[in-house]
């Protein structure tokens, strides 16, 4: 009973991926068997928020335990806070404290999730978050862009040498070579075995190893070491390679095959299979800006997960990826393709940031949207770190969050719309003017303002409400100067320079 209650408790308060991890991470039946020395126990026989907290009490203090669920990125301590928020709603647990003696409030991350908002806003921050704590070995990247593609994605056969190249042998490769050539070419010997090795020869330049070389192929002629005759051979064939090489008619003997190469989404998907007590990230930044459909193919249907955070609908891994996974995977890992299909196991997630200001040419459809958890990163005018930041134009400074909320204003006045709206983190620091023109101006004007010149609420004004385009702030013989320009922009906007605000206050 307690199990379907606190599964409808979640299906009210947390995401369909999120409610599967609370549900598949809160067993910690085997443990407490273990610790009381039971014979079974179920987790949802616990009814009210004393018990658990005896519970949870005794797993605080078992090791075992406690370095299990460390592994697991704490997955099971979040589940059990989730649960007793649960049992604080039934009856019998009325006006009980809702504060989890873990107290631990972190939530479970979701499987899949794609974290969205205005340029700057802070989106790669929150992946960073959730990253925390994470080893670099468990993070796979990419960026999607219009030329991405699924074998930019998952992986395709490439050419590779097989075999070591005759221009990077060693002076000791080369010396196991003489014989052989010897055989092959008893006349002018050193001539031919030197344009067909000249690179690996050429590194040599003049040391005694060069000299010893073309004595040990003399030795292996039997014929007397004419040094000074023999050496100017060398050089002449050096320099007949090069030529040879330049004109094209001169070609290296390294075997070219080919083999599948994987790509970022296979490495993961590896990696987690590999090694299934780590989460393993998959992070994607931009997603929206490839052909999803075309970047994932078949692939999307994987993203439907059960309740132990598998794969629901495992597909059948094409010929190339199945042959690479069966050699690679080993032990349980096999799972991985298991009768040739793939199934992301549940410690496999995946990030993106999407920026909803792009234009993109491939928008996404919805049955791709659905299979994802979405998060929305607003823009933060109290957020500590960007209200340091400041904008020096001329001899004045400007605080960039007061900027920022006033130029968001004018632009939800032309636009109508929050995605092109800049976010806290559209800069990182403290900018010069020059920055400002060339990241800032540039944007407003090339995302909002280039098409809407004589617009009622275009905003690309001085103080006394005269209009100017972006290439002005260029023109060094224009006047007013860029920098007037830009002083009076920030008094059209309402933003006082640092040291003039309270004067300005003190005047209303």
């Amino acid at each position: 009973m307690n199990k379907q209650g606190f599964s409808d408790y979640l299906k009210e308060n947390v995401a369909k991926s999120t409610r599967s991890n609370y549900l598949r991470y809160i067993q910690v039946d085997k443990h407490i068997t273990r610790i009381k020395g039971l014979t079974n126990f179920n987790i949802f026989s616990i009814t009210s928020v004393a018990e658990l907290d005896d519970i949870i009490e005794l797993l605080k203090s078992d090791p075992t335990y406690l370095e299990e669920d460390k592994k697991r990125g704490q997955h099971s301590i979040c589940a059990l806070n989730k649960y007793r928020e649960y049992l604080c709603t039934l009856p019998q647990n009325a006006g009980t404290a809702t504060i989890s003696s873990m107290n631990i409030q972190s939530p479970i991350p979701p499987l899949q999730i794609i974290y969205f908002g205005a340029p700057g806003s802070g989106k790669s921050h929150k992946v960073a978050e959730d990253l925390a704590g994470i080893s670099r070995e468990n993070i796979f990247r990419t960026t999607f862009h219009p030329d991405y593609d699924y074998a930019s994605f998952v992986g395709c056969y490439k050419p590779i040498v097989s075999s070591p190249s005759r221009q990077d042998l060693s002076f000791e490769e080369l010396k196991s070579h003489i014989q052989e050539e010897v055989d092959k070419n008893p006349e002018h010997t050193i001539s031919k075995f030197t344009i067909k090795y000249y690179r690996s020869i050429q590194k040599l330049r003049e040391t005694p190893q060069r000299e010893e070389l073309r004595a040990e192929i003399q030795k292996c002629l039997q014929r007397d070491n004419d040094g000074k005759a023999q050496h100017t051979y060398m050089n002449q064939a050096i320099a007949l390679g090069e030529y040879l090489e330049k004109e094209g008619l001169w070609h290296d003997d390294s075997t070219i095959t080919y083999a599948f190469t994987p790509q970022v989404f296979t490495n993961a998907y590896v990696r987690a299979w590999e090694h299934p007590n780590e989460k393993v990230y998959l992070v994607i930044e931009e997603i929206n800006r490839g052909n999803c459909a075309q970047i994932f193919g078949d692939l999307f249907q994987l993203l439907d997960r059960k309740d132990d955070g598998t794969s629901e609908y495992p597909i059948h891994a094409d010929k190339d990826l199945a042959s690479y996974l069966q050699d690679t995977l080993s032990g349980n890992a096999k799972q991985g393709i298991a009768e040739g299909k793939l199934c992301l196991p549940s410690n496999l997630h995946i990030i993106a940031t999407m920026n909803t200001s792009d234009q993109s040419l491939f928008p996404m459809d919805s049955a791709f949207k659905r299979r994802w958890d979405w998060e929305y990163v607003p823009i933060n005018y109290k957020e500590a770190k960007s209200s340091g930041f400041k904008i020096t134009i001329g001899k004045k400074s400007y605080l960039w969050i007061k900027f920022l909320e006033h130029i968001n204003g004018k632009v939800w006045d032309l636009t109508k719309s929050e995605d092109k709206q800049m976010g806290n983190f559209f800069i990182k620091g403290n900018i010069t003017e020059e920055v400002f023109k060339s990241k800032v101006m540039a944007y407003l004007w090339h995302e909002i303002c280039k098409d809407e010149y004589g617009a009622t609420n275009y905003f690309f004004c001085t103080e006394k409400g005269n209009k100017f385009s972006f290439n002005q702030l260029y023109n060094k013989d224009s006047s007013p100067s860029a920098t007037e320009l830009l002083q009076g922009f920030m008094t059209y906007l309402g933003v006082s320079a640092i040291g003039e605000e309270s004067a300005g206050e003190g005047d209303e």
